[in-house]
């Protein structure tokens, strides 16, 4: 329902709403990490967003998916320079003004696309954008990635933090 919202065509930045909801859920980011994203982070010939900005400054490559790849390509050639109006900034999500869009108004924007959606309940679920890492996550397990892998995917440092995401997964199933 999110990404039918992102990607309305009366919404004016549908192709770059779509672009954000689909890196933060695709590459499972923290919010901080996918704000701070410049254009050349996105290694597209290789498939990989490079995060220079993770937490405790580390930094990791994450690998993108067709369809994460093909919304990136959509909004970097039929949207950002629209949006970029004249500014110079590496920024890969951009505001209104040609600015790095900030945290705040990246979670507007989920908000916002929230409320468009035609879905009752999930109009009245309070979440922001840490809630797509969780998705993904639970969606990578389910799909039967490890938690090894899973823990690398999202550059946590510990297992343990990981780990919480099984428990999602056998609540789900209960």
């Amino acid at each position: 329902q999110l990404y039918k919202a992102a990607a309305d065509e009366t919404n004016p930045y549908h192709l770059r709403d779509t672009a954000m909801l689909s890196i933060y859920y695709g590459c499972g980011l923290r919010a901080s990490e996918g704000m701070a994203l410049n254009v050349n982070d996105l290694l597209m010939e290789k498939s990989l967003v490079y995060v220079r900005k993770g937490k405790n400054y580390k930094e990791r490559y994450i690998p993108i998916s067709k369809k994460v790849k093909s919304d990136l390509h959509n909004y970097l050639i039929n949207q950002r320079e629209d949006i970029l109006n004249g500014n110079k900034t590496e920024a890969l999500f951009l505001s209104r003004n040609g600015n790095r869009l900030a945290v705040h108004s990246i979670y507007q924007r989920l908000q916002w696309m929230k409320q468009q959606t035609n879905d009752e309940i999930l109009k009245k679920k309070s979440f922001g954008l840490h809630i797509l890492r969780h998705s993904i996550a639970t969606h990578l397990l389910q799909d039967g990635m490890s938690l090894e892998n899973i823990a690398l995917f999202l550059g946590h440092k510990s297992m343990e933090t990981t780990q919480k995401y099984t428990h999602m997964v056998r609540e789900e199933e209960c």
